[in-house]
């Protein structure tokens, strides 16, 4: 649908030490915040005990007669950005999303509150000026991704809703850095909005929920978007109290996992905390049906960004303590032919139970497979506190196998994710090894639905950086004003 140009308004102004020593040497509904505020970083946690509550809203949106498509304003979630991302969202729009949700330089938080106070007065310029409006009612909001993974095209369907963060029947997956949860925390506090989404997955094997949003797409999408991923992202919209009491009741006997955001989830139970009032401890979240078509996890890698004096043949003997080490040959090839060739090997390992790794490093010409079977992994040294189902995955193994065990890295070091990147392509990372830009790099397979679920369920955390749902959700598509409902 044509779309008229947007509206101008005037823009806002805006040691690593290794314990190897033997061969390391080496603003919004309420009152904005009129002085910086501290946030309190809760320790509890939702726990999962009891049904998710979650209830339909009324969405504040920008208004495509203000500012042209509204799929410009959007943005992928805030931890995706980098400089050129931020100036290139900023470029697409002077109302996308990412002048309010970018976190302050250095990752904050911002000690002064200035950061803050910033955002919130831009949101308060945004809604005065009518560049966001409310729909007239609440509803639920059905959310379609179509894209492309393995040569093949799907679509991941699912809707936006506030849930509940308190002991609901939520679980969490993987730990969070207090620096961030505070960060969020102070953003929530300050605008007090939701603009991006707490990505949940549930399960529903009868797919009842999903044949509902179906029939709710029917007369065309409020908001299409196309990101440079290839995806494309389809906003609907819900108004209609029985369907949305049936959804509500079907929800309700469901487990859900945060598949994503939990520093989000966080930031929303710290400030429900801190003001004591329940409205705060509703986000906005996106439900997903980890059972119907169209959901994909794919690995997130791992490359050492330091450079040691070490010898590259000790530490193929130290990980041979660890794990079967086998030479890869791999000539003249590419870095794409690389990266397959040591995913097809990874994958053909998990068939016969066997975790394996990818590696390359200095040498030239040959890469590894690093492999573990249940004998081996059986008499690691694991950490007191994993639980046995946990010791299956492969970003623990690759944790304790490879980093401790083989490095000599601390617990404390891994938490600070000290002197490692995370890269998701694994071209790119062995490009990046073969350039001398990482000394060494390792190829990770997936993480497993059933995995993510026994876990959470038994209280557990995934070790950082262990799953990457593809593709991200996006930023700004609709905003929640706490406290902000119409009372007409």
């Amino acid at each position: 649908m044509p779309r008229s140009a947007a509206k101008s308004l005037p823009t806002p102004s805006r040691t690593w030490r290794s314990n190897c020593k033997d061969w390391l040497s080496g603003q919004g509904a309420f009152s904005p915040l009129s002085t910086p505020q501290t946030i309190t970083i809760i320790r509890d946690e939702p726990r999962g005990e009891l049904p998710i509550r979650i209830q339909p809203f009324e969405a504040w949106r920008f208004d495509p007669d203000f500012v042209g498509d509204a799929a410009a304003c959007a943005s992928p979630p805030y931890d995706q950005f980098d400089t050129a991302m931020i100036a290139r969202l900023e470029s697409q729009s002077p109302y996308n999303v990412a002048r309010i949700v970018k976190a302050p330089p250095g990752g904050g938080p911002d000690a002064t509150g200035t950061h803050y106070q910033k955002a919130n007065e831009l949101l308060a310029q945004w809604i005065d000026a009518g560049v966001l409006s409310s729909d007239s009612g609440p509803g639920f909001y059905p959310y379609s991704q179509t894209y492309t993974v393995g040569g093949q095209r799907l679509t991941r369907r699912g809707f936006i809703a506030l849930g509940d963060v308190r002991d609901t029947g939520l679980f969490t997956h993987e730990e969070t850095h207090a620096h961030v949860r505070e960060d969020r925390a102070r953003l929530r506090q300050a605008t007090a909005a939701d603009f991006g989404l707490i990505f949940m997955i549930y399960s529903d094997p009868a797919q009842e929920i999903d044949r509902i949003l179906r029939d709710c797409e029917q007369g065309g999408p409020l908001v299409q978007a196309e990101q440079p991923d290839g995806s494309t992202h389809r906003l609907y919209r819900c108004g209609d109290p029985a369907r949305a009491e049936r959804v509500t009741h079907l929800m309700a006997a469901r487990e859900c996992v945060i598949a994503d955001g939990h520093h989000r989830t966080g930031a929303a139970f710290d400030t429900w905390k801190q003001t004591g009032d329940e409205r705060w401890a509703y986000a906005m979240m996106a439900f997903f049906n980890a059972d119907a078509p169209g959901m994909t996890v794919l690995p997130i890698h791992r490359a050492l960004s330091f450079k040691p004096s070490w010898s590259f043949p000790r530490f193929l003997e130290r990980l041979s303590d660890a794990f079967d080490v086998t030479d890869v040959p791999l000539a003249d090839s590419t870095p794409a032919d690389t990266a397959a060739l040591l995913e097809g090997s990874i994958k053909d390992r998990s068939r016969s139970e066997r975790v394996a790794f990818g590696m390359v490093g200095p040498q030239k010409g040959i890469g590894y497979l690093l492999e573990a079977g249940p004998e081996r992994l059986s008499r690691w040294n694991w950490p007191a506190a994993m639980h046995p189902a946990c010791r299956l995955l492969p970003t623990a193994i690759f944790e304790t196998g490879v980093l401790r065990a083989s490095l000599g890295y601390s617990d404390d070091q891994i938490d600070r994710g000290e002197r490692l990147n995370f890269p998701k392509d694994a071209a790119e990372l062995v490009a990046s090894v073969q350039s001398g830009k990482f000394p060494l790099g390792f190829i990770l397979p997936p993480t497993g639905l059933d995995s993510i679920f026994e876990v959470a369920r038994l209280r557990q955390n995934l070790p950082q950086k262990s799953t990457f749902f593809f593709p991200k959700l996006l930023t700004g598509l609709v905003v929640h004003r706490i406290g902000a409902e119409r009372s007409d």
